[in-house]
């Protein structure tokens, strides 16, 4: 297989603006934000993308799934993992493997925000394709 980039990509997370879900949409699929760093959309880059989010005290990431594998690391504060229905307090240093199409949520139960890194199996985090229906909760 050949790379796309034959260079390391570096990105730093203080030069990237806080994003979220469209107003509209926060009702059905939660109040996060994240930075996306890297990712074939925004760098020469494949495989893999890489971003950080952040959830406020009492919100969450509400239960999807995707076609991609993904992994957390949590960076800070302390939350409630489910994945497939099976829940997990998680906090600074957890690292959690997310199989591909498992209905998935955090939420943050801390006084402070919560933030973790999220890395997809996936040249682009544009190829992402949420399922917040019903039947993914």
């Amino acid at each position: 297989m050949t790379s796309t980039s034959d260079r390391p990509v570096v990105a730093n997370v203080a030069d990237r603006e806080w994003t979220g879900w469209p107003a509209g949409q926060t009702g059905e699929r939660g109040a996060i934000e994240w930075k996306t760093l890297i990712s074939g959309d925004l760098t020469t880059s494949d495989t893999l993308s890489l971003g950080v989010a952040r959830v406020a005290p009492g919100a969450s990431l509400n239960p999807h799934r995707h076609p991609q594998a993904e992994v957390y690391l949590v960076l800070g504060g302390t939350g409630v993992l489910r994945v497939d229905g099976a829940a997990r307090t998680v906090a600074a240093g957890d690292a959690v493997f997310i199989p591909a199409g498992a209905v998935h949520a955090i939420s943050c139960t801390g006084e402070r925000e919560l933030t973790f890194a999220y890395a997809f199996a996936t040249d682009s985090t544009a190829d992402v394709v949420y399922d917040f229906t019903p039947s993914a909760a």
